[in-house]
């Protein structure tokens, strides 16, 4: 009897503990899950109805799409400058920032000699405030400043009007900057990753004599590739908000400088050439086509490189 009373005590404590670990939990997960259903499914839910609204009467139309298709077609769309200059910096993060963090990161993972002081020079973009990065780069590439002295002493001569008051050159002088300033966050994961390849394989393939560039192609890469293939996908889960700070230098209507982010701003805050202030509707629209067209793209490209094997270490 004792035995048995002791028994059915230790199962009552039990239940206890774990109904009061069930109530804590779900008294943990109410907060999150609010959050979840209002700023997201909410908010996404809402965007999607009003893709399909007339924002002046409400009822149900598809003139939405069809302004949308206007600025994507037209010669000298908003909508249309908008998408090839953000596809322009997203190619540069691909093509350009991500290969060379890497080669980078390589460098700093060898400790070449002043690597201390490249490591602060590379950074340094990442951490200084952006008003402050975007007016010394602008006093930099002024015709009056450094960079008009140095062209003018090589025998050339700027333009009066300078590199971000020209359509032709605005754009890819603000692409510049980014490259210049994007490497710190992409340095950083790459080189994490690398300082978890154990020292053992790469003294064993010097010993066989293997260089760097084969050690950095056969050896690090695929041992990283995890890494590599994680940078990719997110990367490309922003294909349609790849950016610059456009409104830092001075906005991007005037000199075709326009980016979708910037677009869906000056949409919303009332600068924009289509739809007038505040033409949520036109946005929403906007959103829910770039999404139709990013999904199916990054769930394919994310399958191909899952393909790829990773190497165990």
């Amino acid at each position: 009897m004792p035995n048995t009373a002791n028994l059915s005590q230790g199962k009552k404590k039990h239940s206890m503990k774990k109904r009061s670990q069930t109530i804590f939990l779900i008294c943990m997960l109410t907060v999150p899950f609010l959050q979840w259903l209002i700023f997201w499914l909410y908010v996404n839910l809402s965007s999607i109805v009003l893709a399909f609204q007339d924002p002046r009467t409400g009822a149900l139309t598809f003139e939405n799409f069809r302004l949308f298709w206007e600025g994507l077609t037209l010669p000298y769309g908003e909508i249309k400058i908008a998408v090839r200059n953000t596809l322009i910096y997203f190619a540069a993060s691909v093509v350009i920032m991500m290969p060379l963090s890497f080669i980078i990161a390589y460098f700093f993972y060898k400790r070449i000699r002043g690597y201390k002081a490249f490591r602060i020079i590379f950074y340094l973009p990442a951490i200084v405030n952006a008003v402050a990065m975007v007016a010394a780069y602008t006093n930099f590439i002024d015709p009056k400043g450094p960079l008009g002295a140095i062209v003018k002493f090589f025998g050339g001569q700027m333009d009066p009007e300078g590199l971000l008051a020209k359509p032709g050159t605005a754009t890819w002088t603000i692409v510049l900057y980014t490259i210049w300033t994007g490497f710190g966050a992409n340095m950083l994961l790459f080189g994490g990753a690398m300082t978890r390849i154990p020292v053992d394989l790469l003294e064993s393939a010097r010993l066989d004599g293997i260089g760097a560039w084969k050690e950095l192609t056969s050896i690090i890469l695929p041992l990283v590739w995890s890494t590599v293939t994680t940078v990719i996908i997110v990367t490309l889960t922003g294909i349609f908000s790849a950016s610059g700070p456009i409104l830092l230098f001075g906005g991007g209507a005037q000199n075709e400088t326009t980016t979708i982010a910037y677009w869906i701003f000056a949409q919303v805050y009332g600068s924009g050439n289509v739809g007038g202030s505040g033409s949520y509707n036109l946005v929403s629209c906007a959103g829910l086509c770039f999404t139709a067209v990013g999904v199916p793209v990054i769930l394919g490209i994310r399958k191909l490189l899952e393909r790829i094997p990773t190497v165990e270490y």
